[in-house]
């Protein structure tokens, strides 16, 4: 298969108007946490900056790349490793590429192929859709079974003749995936098969982060685009022969791309994402563009359109981070990483105890014991002193998601019991998360954005 560069803009969701639109574009870079702290995202329309794009090459032949002097060389560039596993260098955490062994590829190909993907997941497909995208499958309950990326490009579309797509998916899910689409695919005209991860032919999944992506070179790329899930992240297909798809940048462990999701507060795959368990709205799908509200029938469809209609999502998933239970301070809910660099804490891969996946966070009394009573959110991850939590907005932060409101009050403190030693946990809530829910879920932030005409048509539910 020959090589195909090209790097695509998001496509706007179909349920969002175009101003809404302009008030949440795609990001800009984001900084991690190392030295300094996380810096506010830079709002910026991808669509407004496409990347360059260059004719394919073909497999067999080698590109030409470029030097940082400008000379050409031939050969690909090499590395005397394929990646680093020491999680100790701070510019890794900030800037950096990285090859996910753990996901896989997927081929859905037919003259159906669009038509059949159409009818079982969140985001909206038609045969002239030809940019990657960000998606779910859903059961009949409107839970979660897989996080997917559609990859659909171009030059793939017009190498086949007819609509193809890969479907990324977590590494151990893609034989549960594969079984699925056979179970739905009846009479329909479509091809389902691997795409291997090695050889000649093998394709990998890669990603970027803070600055790493300006040096992703074109000739290294088979397709690419900004992941809508966060700011800063990118994500790219490259042939799997590639040791690098950047000059002068060398691959780390991928475990530095999931310090990245925890510190944006991005859940991925079945240990993130409980399969037949977690709501897509509350793993923040719609938040990443991965739902379309307005699309025809899909398995799930149902409770997710009429959670939409009520207009509340009572837990999501948040960033946060661990302190030890030394002295007292304010929660971090009531600032925001971009809003205040102080609010920052360094990220500290030696931080111990470190808590495990499923326990309970609960509110601090005045005298710092634990809490009587319900749970104010869960642990889902942790990698240092960062990870993922399940959190109930109107117990665990300032943010009212309905009329009632909760019980948080200004000052709050967190905290989960790690053997017997109290470790405090602080939700993050980033200015751009703010941003995305308001213009998707409050109704009159929607109706600011919305023209006049747009709201006399009845478009505001």
């Amino acid at each position: 298969m020959a090589c195909r560069t090209l790097v695509v803009p998001l496509r706007a969701s179909a349920y969002t108007c175009d101003s809404c639109l302009n008030s949440v574009r795609p990001f800009g870079k984001a900084h991690a946490f190392a030295t300094r702290a996380i810096a506010a995202a830079s709002f910026r329309d991808v669509e407004s900056t496409p990347r360059r794009t260059q004719q394919p090459h073909g497999r067999g032949r080698e590109p030409r790349a470029v030097r940082a002097d400008g000379n050409g060389f031939k050969g690909r560039p090499a590395s005397s490793r394929p990646y680093s596993t020491e999680i100790a260098t701070p510019q890794a955490v900030i800037s950096g590429i990285a090859t996910l062994p753990h996901r896989r590829l997927i081929s859905l190909s037919g003259a159906e192929a669009a038509k059949f993907l159409q009818g079982l997941i969140t985001n909206n497909v038609d045969s002239t859709r030809l940019s990657p995208f960000y998606s779910a499958f859903l059961d009949a309950r409107g839970r979660v079974l897989w996080d997917v990326f559609i990859w659909v490009w171009p030059e793939l579309v017009a190498e086949q003749g007819q609509w193809e797509c890969y479907i990324e998916v977590d590494a151990d899910e893609a034989e549960s995936l594969k079984k699925h689409l056979k179970k739905h695919k009846l009479r329909s005209k479509i091809a389902i098969k691997d795409v291997p991860t090695d050889g000649s032919e093998g394709i990998r999944v890669w990603t970027a982060w803070g600055g790493a992506h300006e040096n992703v070179q074109e000739w290294s790329e088979i397709a690419g685009f900004e992941d809508p899930r966060a700011p800063g992240l990118y994500r790219y297909l490259a042939n799997a022969d590639r040791e690098t798809i950047a000059v002068g940048v060398q691959p780390v462990d991928a475990q530095y791309y999931h310090i990245q999701r925890y510190l944006h507060g991005i859940p991925e795959g079945p240990n993130e994402i409980p399969r037949e368990t977690a709501l897509p709205m509350e793993s923040n799908v719609d938040l990443s563009g991965g739902i379309d509200f307005k699309k025809g029938c899909y398995v799930g469809q149902e409770l997710t359109i009429r959670t939409k209609h009520t207009g509340v999502v009572r837990k999501r998933v948040l960033p946060v981070r661990f302190h030890a239970n030394t002295t007292s301070r304010t929660s971090m809910a009531q600032t925001t990483d971009d809003d205040d660099d102080a609010a920052a804490q360094a990220f500290d891969p030696s931080f111990s105890p470190v808590p495990q996946p499923g326990l309970d966070i609960k509110a601090l009394d005045e005298a710092g014991t634990i809490k009587k009573g319900r749970a104010g959110g869960k642990i889902i991850a942790a990698i240092g002193n960062v990870g993922l939590a399940s959190c109930r907005l109107e117990n665990m932060t300032s943010m009212r998601v309905s009329a009632e409101g909760g019980t948080y009050k200004p000052g709050t403190e967190f905290c989960v019991d790690v053997d017997g030693q109290i470790v405090k946990v602080d939700p993050v809530l980033h200015n751009w998360f703010v941003r995305r829910k308001e213009v998707l879920w409050d109704k009159e932030e929607r109706r600011k954005n919305m023209s006049a005409k747009e709201q006399d048509d009845g478009e505001l539910d």
